[in-house]
């Protein structure tokens, strides 16, 4: 009977590794990265308003960059 036990515990902890392991690769790999994506598809309903979204996304991207830059030289 406690052999039993035994191993369901074993194995038990060796799926719950093997799945955090998993879990821990796809968030090196990226695989998590995209939450912005996925919620401006599913608030937007029509190609061009994905579209709309992302290049919104890029040009605030490209304005944080700019600021970066200029505060750089500022503080030089």
């Amino acid at each position: 009977m406690t052999g039993i036990l035994w191993l369901e515990l074993i194995v038990g902890i060796i799926v719950s590794f093997t799945l955090l392991g998993v879990f821990i690769w796809g968030v090196k790999q990226g695989q998590f990265d995209d939450g912005k994506k996925m919620m401006n598809g599913l608030l937007n309903d029509s190609t061009e308003d994905l579209q709309d979204a992302v290049k919104n996304e890029e040009k605030v991207k490209a304005i944080k960059e700019k600021k970066a830059k200029e505060k750089k030289e500022l503080d030089k």
